[in-house]
């Protein structure tokens, strides 16, 4: 999965879609891809995943991985809320609602 992202890293695609940063972490079976990106308007997000090296890397992925829940039809749904922020240089943490 990494030679995957790392391939697609190296196009024009994050710019597409306003990645400016990506980790991808494994605990046991489950994979986490954390992705931050930059204020993107949403019809332009939409017409990404129909790029074809949207579509390839989507495919090539898809060998390995499935959505977590099966009720998952598009990136969006898998989209965490964040519900705790603190940082070192920062007095003030943030506390919120998970989804």
């Amino acid at each position: 999965m990494a030679q995957i992202f790392a391939e697609s890293d190296a196009t024009e695609l994050p710019a597409l879609t306003g990645v400016r940063h990506r980790s991808l972490y494994c605990l046991h079976d489950l994979c986490v891809h954390l992705i931050e990106t930059a204020d993107v308007d949403a019809d332009a997000l939409a017409g990404a995943r129909n790029n074809p090296l949207y579509r390839e890397v989507n495919e090539r992925l898809s060998a390995h991985t499935s959505p977590y829940l099966p009720t998952w039809h598009s990136p969006r749904d898998a989209i965490a809320g964040c519900f705790y922020t603190w940082d070192a240089d920062s007095s003030v943490t943030a506390i919120g609602t998970a989804r």
